[in-house]
């Protein structure tokens, strides 16, 4: 493309197919009838996006949960729930990413928390072998808990352009909500929307030929 020389990725649904209901699902099954109540007690005291932001720590987060209701579920059942979603991510894209790099420099920029991302680490190493997946695929990994800040507030975009010292007018940004388009676009990075479930390899062919 034209004038672009970084791309940047969001990760959940974009480059891992995810299956984001099962969390809800699985949260239902453990609480039952006071899983209203849980989840009222958990978004009241902010406890996903602190987690996502690196404000509290996994224990913590866990025992939040264990803690918002009866019958106060095991913690090693919250953990196998929060990590229901992730499906897979096909070989084809590692293949994808590689080629990008050939051309462009390739980054992430993804709203993660730790118990996901030490689940992606040992995924990666299980399933496709690597184990150094972030330093082979990418030029610059950004997770949420790690950098301390999170989409589509502006300043996430704005410590990725400064870290990786990039321009925003030299680069397009791959993210499968709108309104994180929408916030890269306000930054002046170029939004590439990619709608959950189609072919991430179709959506970045302008940029592979």
């Amino acid at each position: 493309m034209q004038n672009i020389k970084n791309i940047i990725f969001d990760f959940g649904n974009v480059l891992f197919d995810l299956n984001l209901p099962n969390i809800e699902k699985g949260m239902r099954d453990l609480f039952g009838e006071h899983y209203e109540i849980a989840g009222q007690s958990l978004r009241k005291n902010n406890i996903f996006q602190l987690y996502e932001t690196g404000g509290i720590s996994t224990e913590e987060f866990v025992d939040a949960i264990h803690f918002a209701a009866p019958p106060h579920p095991a913690r090693e059942a919250i953990t196998k729930v929060w990590n229901s979603i992730f499906i897979a991510m096909p070989a084809e894209r590692f293949d994808m990413l590689t080629q990008l790099r050939q051309k462009y420099k390739v980054f992430m920029l993804s709203n993660i928390n730790d118990l996901h991302a030490n689940w992606i680490d040992a995924y990666m190493s299980r399933e496709h072998s690597i184990d150094d997946f972030q330093r082979q695929y990418f030029d610059g990994v950004y997770y949420s808990h790690l950098i301390r800040l999170r989409k589509p507030d502006l300043t996430a975009y704005e410590y990725v352009l400064s870290d990786a010292e990039i321009t925003p007018e030299t680069s397009v940004f791959v993210d499968d909500l709108p309104e994180n388009i929408a916030a890269a676009e306000q930054v002046g990075i170029r939004g590439l929307w990619h709608e959950p479930g189609s072919d991430i390899l179709k959506r970045m062919s302008p940029f592979l030929s």
